[in-house]
Formats: structure tokens, sequence, C-alpha cells
């Protein structure tokens, strides 16, 4: 079923484009009004915020719960999410903070602070940089820089090596931390954006104007992609080192396909829908 639906839904993608037709119309607005230093500031709080997390797990569990052990059975190292480590413990509450985590505050966070903040002010970039080099505006079509590298930063965070077994009290201190700590660095993203930068709701992709159209975009985007990741997924999988995750590669794609329904709609719930997904 997924297979026919993402093929009918390339099938009309593909007749629209040769007829020439919009797929996603595309809406302006006016560059996003914060700045380098914004984004640092946000970037701060958050890496402070996980470093105390790493700090306080020592603290509560003790610093022999959070380091990797000595010496370990090289089988039983893994590049598996700490996610997929605990939902084989088989309780409810994790399974139920691993569903939180994993489908709620992860995608909303991640896509908020790297396709709302981090591509809107690459898009404010160049959108300046296109009004002074004539060459950038021929050689590049327009949205192509601040989604590439958007996806590609996307991706690279996502990057796991191989690696010895943690405690799983630590995994799930981690796991409930880091959710904690995701939804207060938005919390502050959005404040310091709006004291500092005077920024509004529609520059930090907030609108209700078109909900129920956003909604089918965002279901309609997850169809057309996500048959292609997830074989894009299996084929990393056999073609990569074990010692090394493929997560970051059909991401990648993923993450552009998000970019492009962002840079269009410059909204948050056609991809925040397809995240959830």
């Amino acid at each position: 079923m997924a297979v026919t639906a993402c093929a009918a839904m390339w099938v009309w993608l593909v007749a629209r484009w040769w007829r020439r037709q919009s797929i996603v119309s595309y809406q302006p607005r006016r560059p996003v009004p914060w700045h380098a230093v914004d984004l640092a500031a946000v970037l701060v709080f958050y890496l402070a915020l996980q470093s105390g997390l790493i700090e306080l797990a020592g603290v509560v569990l003790g610093s022999h719960a959070i380091q990797a052990p000595a010496a370990y059975v090289p089988g039983e190292s893994t590049t598996e999410h700490m996610v997929g480590q605990l939902i084989p413990e088989g309780s409810v509450w994790v399974f139920l903070l691993c569903g939180i985590s994993a489908v709620l505050v992860a995608p909303l966070s991640e896509e908020f602070l790297f396709r709302v903040l981090l591509q809107g002010w690459l898009e404010a970039l160049e959108h300046r940089g296109r009004r002074k080099m004539a060459t950038l505006r021929r050689l590049i079509p327009r949205g192509a820089g601040p989604i590439l590298l958007t996806a590609f930063l996307f991706a690279r965070l996502h990057f796991r090596v191989e690696g010895p077994p943690l405690s799983p009290d630590f995994l799930i201190f981690l796991l409930a931390g880091d959710a904690a700590a995701r939804l207060l660095a938005m919390a502050f993203a959005v404040g310091w954006m709006r004291w500092r930068a005077g920024a509004t709701a529609a520059d930090l992709g907030w609108t209700l104007r078109n909900t129920k159209g956003d909604i089918r975009l965002g279901l309609a985007g997850f169809v057309a992609v996500a048959v292609p990741v997830y074989a894009m997924q299996a084929v990393f999988v056999s073609v990569l080192p074990t010692y090394i995750a493929p997560d970051p590669f059909p991401l990648f794609f993923f993450a552009v396909a998000l970019g492009a329904v962002y840079y269009r709609t410059h909204r948050i719930v056609p991809w925040s829908c397809s995240m959830r997904c």
C-alpha cells in the first residue's frame, strides 16, 4: 500500500511538473530579523543545558553509571540510537518516554531550530547576496544553498559510530533530560527572537490561515518520501561498515524535502506533520 501510494503521488507530481504547474505555491515573506549572534545565543543555551544534564546525571546516578565500561565484548557494541536500545527493555513507561521523545519532542525541536531559525537566517543571507551578486543569481537556484546546507548540518548531527553499551538507567535519564532540554531551548529561542530580534509569529513560521491545506501538504509529503527514505536506509545498512550508523544519509534527503516545503510555504505545520508521521 505504501509503495502504491508513493508511486501514485510521484506520477501526480511529475504530471504537474510536465505541465509546468506549481506543485507547492511559493509564499514570500520578509527576511527574518535575527542574525548570527542570535543563533549563537540559542546554541550556547542549548549546549549549556546538555552539559548540565550530564553533570546532573553523574550526581543522581553516580559517576560509574555515566561512564562507558573499561572493557566490554566487541559484539556488544552498537550504533543503535538510544531509543532503539531502550525499547527492548519492555517497560510501558520507557516505551511511552521513547514515543514522546522520538515522535513529538525531537522532531519538532530539531525542525524548529534547523528549519525555522537556521534555514530562515540562511535565506536572509542569500536574499542579500543575490541582490549584490549577479553570478550567484545565474548559477544557483534560489533557495538551494540554505536548503542543502541546513540538510547537511541536520544529517551530520545524527552521525554515530559504534560504541560500548551504556547503563539503561543513564539512557533513560539522558532521554528524559534531553527532551526537557529541547523544550526549554525552543521556549528560549522563541522568547529571544521575539525580544531581541523583534520576530513576529509569521517570522517563526506560525500561522493558522491554511491549517487544513498545510496538514494535507504534510501528509502528501510524507507519502512521497517515506518509501524512498526507508529504501535508502536499507541500502546504506547493507553497504556501509557495521561500525557506522546509516541514519545520516537518508536523513539528508529527507531534510532536503522538508527544507524545500518550508522554503515554499514558510509555515511550520506542513513539515511538522510530515515529521510526526
